[in-house]
């Protein structure tokens, strides 16, 4: 079942992860680079097709109180839409971003990370569905990237420049806002964006591909 029907998590943001063809990930190689540089996250759910090749991936972090969803996506809406953010987001690039937007223009394939952030519902949780997982104290030495991508964390940036088929459930079923009744403030301010930060790592570097937030513009390879 896709995060969006579950009404544990409220949907935040999606990012994309682009990549050549040539270079799509196996399911096997996504989990042993997870266990290996995020051994902390859940994986909820993950599928693949008859080749292996990731098609969807479900991870949760309760300490971080967030979950993503990876969803493969391939095709020529995808060079379409690609060739559409090189057009809206080159103007305010910098030099290097700009050299990596101009691969994508040439890309048929990548994921759709969708971000989620776990509602005051999630305190009751059924357990035989999705446990509550103790996790050790973070070493104090760790590097923090939790500021890489606090612009696209801000409230004013969560909407998309494209593709309102594609994205029909995210802006009509799940906006992105928080109900009243979960404490807007409260749940804003405790969710953690260094677990999206560390599944886009992931992602490009077993996909060899270049990450980025079509709403603000910030790339990550």
């Amino acid at each position: 079942m896709t995060l969006f029907d579950d009404d544990r998590y409220a949907w935040r943001e999606t990012y994309f992860v682009c990549f050549e063809s040539s270079h799509r990930p196996k399911l096997p190689d996504a989990r042993r680079a997870l266990q290996t540089h995020a051994p902390l996250l859940e994986v909820l759910d993950a599928q693949a097709d008859e080749h292996e090749n990731l098609v969807m991936l479900t991870l949760a972090s309760y300490e971080d109180h967030a979950a993503v969803e990876v969803v493969y996506r391939e095709g020529n809406d995808i060079l379409d839409e690609a060739k559409h953010l090189f057009h809206t987001l080159r103007g305010d690039a910098t030099a290097k971003e700009l050299l990596r937007l101009q691969k994508i223009v040439h890309w048929r394939t990548r994921f759709d990370v969708h971000h989620f952030e776990q509602t005051a519902a999630t305190g009751v949780f059924n357990v035989t569905k999705l446990p509550e997982i103790k996790f050790p104290e973070r070493s104090t030495t760790a590097v923090d990237h939790s500021d890489v991508f606090t612009k696209a964390l801000a409230p004013d940036k969560r909407q998309f420049y494209f593709d309102s088929n594609s994205y029909e459930r995210c802006r009509h079923g799940r906006s992105g806002e928080i109900s009243e009744t979960a404490g807007m403030d409260s749940e804003i301010e405790r969710i953690n964006p260094e677990m999206l930060v560390r599944v886009l790592e992931i992602l490009c570097d077993i996909s060899q591909g270049i990450a980025l937030d079509p709403a603000s513009g910030i790339v990550l390879e």
